[in-house]
């Protein structure tokens, strides 16, 4: 029987600031569990929106009510589509009758990874194209099993990603993109653009009843956590006192600065041995750092200024969105440098 096209609804969040979906229910048991998804869209400015999926799990009673309260989760752009890859290749992989190590080759016009439902001149040119190249042939003969090919082209391709993403920080700041929303969702999806000091971007951001911060960071050497917060490029970070011939935190800046103070002792106070729910979160004396405003045409006095009135704060320390941009371009060119 052909199965039925599916209506989605799309419609405008509350917030105004994305698009939702009604819930798309993937599970419901009568007395035992429920799961459903709502699809989120996030305005991009130089693209398609993104799409943030939300999944909400709860258990059931016998009755069929819900008990206690609901799980929920949400994914971004980049996790999604890394999701939607995985249970591609799976089901690829699911109708091989054998056991083994399978390479996978993106293809240019392939929708999914389940090479029977691609054009066999379009896999062939592929593979030819792979390896008609002599140092490729060479890695192939010399690498049987394929492991150290398959983790040059894992490479490859995450370092184009990586150089992608920074043309797309550099394009909304050129294009003067000022919505803070944009900026989260990058920050969120290339976390490692802070640098080598931090391993990975917790999902958990709600730290106390009523905080919740842009962005939680785990260092690298103790697991240990950060903030970070993110507010809009086209605000001033310092300004300058013609009276008394300095320079000062500008009035957004000092908000922030405010906020993080809030945020770092709710923080240290709830996570010095875990959060409640997330045993494994542990923020011990945290910094924050907040990211605001431009220093494209920054003279040496600007810069030297931030430096000055950052080395008098504790904990907290203040960035432009292109000393940002700097990080990540700094990045790219060690990992060019060792590869």
């Amino acid at each position: 029987m052909e199965e039925k096209p599916k209506v989605l609804n799309r419609k405008q969040a509350r917030s105004q600031k994305v698009s939702i979906t009604d819930p798309i229910m993937i599970r419901d048991k009568s007395n035992t569990t429920h799961l459903e998804v709502l699809l989120q869209f996030i305005p991009h400015a130089t693209g398609p929106d993104q799409v943030s999926p939300k999944l909400t799990y709860w258990k059931k009673s016998k009755d069929g009510f819900r008990q206690g309260f609901p799980v929920e989760f949400t994914l971004n752009q980049e996790e999604t589509a890394h999701l939607r890859d995985t249970l591609s290749q799976g089901l690829a992989l699911a109708k091989s009758s054998r056991d083994g190590n399978f390479l996978i080759l993106p293809l240019d016009d392939a929708s999914s990874t389940e090479l029977e439902n691609q054009d066999p001149g379009t896999v062939a040119r592929a593979l030819a194209t792979l390896l008609s190249n002599d140092t490729i042939l060479s890695a192939v003969q010399s690498d049987p099993d394929g492991k150290r090919l398959l983790e040059g082209i894992q490479l490859s391709l995450r370092t184009a990603e990586m150089k992608a993403a920074v043309v797309e920080l550099e394009s909304n700041l050129n294009n003067l993109v000022s919505k803070e929303q944009i900026y989260q969702v990058w920050c969120e999806q290339h976390n490692w653009a802070f640098g080598n000091a931090y391993s990975m971007r917790d999902e958990v951001r709600t730290i106390a009843l009523g905080d919740q911060v842009d962005i939680l960071m785990q260092l690298t050497t103790n697991r240990l956590r950060d903030i970070f917060e993110l507010k809009r490029p086209d605000k001033e970070s310092i300004i300058f006192d013609d009276g008394h011939k300095s320079w000062y935190w500008s009035s957004e800046t000092s908000k922030s600065i405010g906020q993080c103070h809030r945020y770092l002792d709710a923080l240290h106070e709830a996570a010095a041995h875990g959060l409640r729910d997330n045993p494994d979160l542990v923020a011990y004396h945290p910094r924050a750092t907040i990211v605001i405003g431009r220093s494209k045409d920054w003279t040496e006095e600007q810069h030297k200024a931030l430096h000055g009135l950052n080395s008098r704060l504790h904990g907290i320390q203040v960035i432009t969105y292109d000393h940002l941009l700097a990080q990540a371009k700094q990045f790219l060119t060690h990992l060019d440098e060792s590869m």
